[in-house]
């Protein structure tokens, strides 16, 4: 057990969005925001390139042409600049584009120019000034930072951002106030100038934000065994399916091997934690407040009359309850295993011969304004994993995977085993149907006697700290399956 705990301390330093399918505005600028690096540093979301993507007026990924530009020589402090944004706003607001956000960069000129941030207050801080056919409105920036490459860190808390022809600025501004019906006829960015270093032209282009274009395009919801069943009702007698349960029958576990802690089955009628049900009832998981496991179980192939397989897929819903709030550590979430108890855990490494573990894994917390948001990723163990503990890795496709509190997901893992003596092993991971994840290349083995042993539904906190509180997850609509078993069909 003190094994399984230390294991943990790795993922200290591992956070794996603000997922599109989740929340609008995939970066912030508080700490652990938007940086040289990552559009989500604490979540570990990477931008496809350095120092920020953007999208240009002709929808072209890091394109030249401007949706608005100013040419800026000279201006004395507490100046304003206004950029007409018009073509940009209305873009978002019959819903064109996402509205990530403005990204100003400079285009032509070595001029370092800082305007006020948001941490100013409303006289000097960023504004967005909109006439419609109703009305005007004022609104004032929702979040603001730029990118520096000197630095890893977010830069969101400082009293400036700064726009050269390095340095970026990302600027937010919550659009929801103007109603459908209303017509926008103008709109202006609004800075107001703090200093100007190395007097010279610069030309500042306004473009729009767009974290990793090149993997953030709308995904399809991919539909799988469960489309041909109401609610699951009947998977289970689907040739190729292994197992399946809603967590209904009283004897749900009896093809499951106890690992120490079981969980317990919650009520469609509860209330606690804001739990509503799914489908009827739910596995109820409990991290106890200075304990580490909520849940271990395992559904061992062979101990249900099956071969252990190369390859499989495991689909279940998860939903965090109203009490989960990561604050000290991050931990294990259910996935496939091969530990045969010998490797594959508790820095126990695999040498290809003696096991291995792709386990799901959730981070610590983050603050979004008012909103918890949870980063899920996976958490490997592979005959090329550096040191003792296992690999982390981020679901980082579609805007990542940061789950929100008091909602259900599906999640749904596929691995495949390498071939020994290649590296050709496969994990794929798709959220609400769509693929989030997908890693290549991987080497679990290199003798065949190593496959599939298991689906490990393991809830545990990781690291030497206790859990601070008591955190519950709810799981229901388990499936195992020799196909792609895709969300439930309602």
């Amino acid at each position: 057990m003190a094994s399984l705990k230390s294991e943990c301390i790795f993922l200290l330093a591992l956070l794996v969005v603000i997922s599109t399918q989740v929340h609008a505005v995939r970066w912030n600028d508080g700490n652990g925001g938007a940086a040289r690096d990552y559009y989500n540093h604490a979540a570990k979301l990477p931008w496809a390139k350095k120092l920020g993507d953007w999208q240009d007026a002709n929808q072209q990924n890091w394109g030249s042409s401007p949706f608005s530009i100013q040419k800026i020589k000279s201006q004395p402090s507490n100046s304003k600049v206004s950029f007409d944004v018009t073509t940009l706003v209305n873009a978002w607001k019959v819903g064109k584009f996402e509205n990530e956000g403005f990204f100003l960069r400079g285009v032509k000129g070595r001029s370092v120019i800082e305007f006020y941030s948001r941490e100013n207050g409303r006289e000097v801080s960023p504004q967005l000034v909109i006439n419609t056919t109703l009305g005007s409105y004022v609104l004032e920036a929702s979040a603001d930072t730029y990118l520096d490459a000197s630095t890893h860190k977010s830069l969101g808390g400082d009293k400036r951002i700064k726009v050269t022809s390095s340095s970026p600025s990302l600027i937010y501004f919550d659009l929801d106030i103007i109603k459908n019906n209303e017509t926008i006829t103008s709109s202006k960015l609004e800075l107001t100038v703090k200093k100007i270093y190395s007097p010279g032209l610069l030309e500042i282009g306004v473009f729009r934000v767009s974290p990793d274009p090149a993997t953030s395009q709308v995904a399809e919801i991919k539909k799988g065994l469960a489309s041909a069943y109401s609610w699951d009702k009947g998977l289970e007698d689907n040739p190729d399916v292994y197992h399946s349960t809603g967590f209904e029958e009283r004897s749900w576990n009896r093809a499951w091997v106890d690992g120490g802690k079981m969980g317990r089955i919650e009520s469609a009628n509860s209330k606690q934690n804001n739990f509503e049900p799914l489908s009827g009832d739910a596995l109820s998981a409990t991290m106890d407040q200075g304990k580490n496991t909520a849940l271990n179980q395992r559904f061992k192939f062979v101990d249900n009359g099956f071969p252990e397989p190369e390859k499989a897929y495991f689909r279940y819903y998860l939903r965090l309850g109203d009490n989960w709030n990561q604050t000290v550590s991050g931990g294990k979430l259910p996935g496939f295993a091969g530990t045969y108890n010998r490797a594959g855990w508790g820095s126990r490494k695999p040498d290809g011969t003696n096991g291995w573990s792709a386990r799901g894994s959730f981070l610590k917390t983050i603050m979004s304004g008012s909103e918890k948001l949870n980063p899920i990723g996976s958490y490997v163990y592979h005959v090329d994993q550096d040191g003792y503990y296992g690999s982390g890795w981020t679901w980082d496709k579609q805007g990542g995977a940061l789950l929100q509190n008091n909602r259900w997901y599906c999640i749904e893992q596929y691995i495949q085993m390498n071939t020994p003596g290649d590296n050709d092993g496969v994990l794929v991971v798709w959220l609400d149907g769509k693929k989030i994840f997908e890693k290549k290349g991987l080497n679990f083995r290199t003798t065949h006697e190593l496959k599939i042993e298991e689906v490990w539904l393991n809830i545990y906190h990781g690291g030497m700290a206790l859990s601070p509180r008591d955190q519950t997850a709810y799981i229901d609509n388990f499936v195992v399956a020799k196909k792609y078993i895709g969300p439930i069909n309602m």
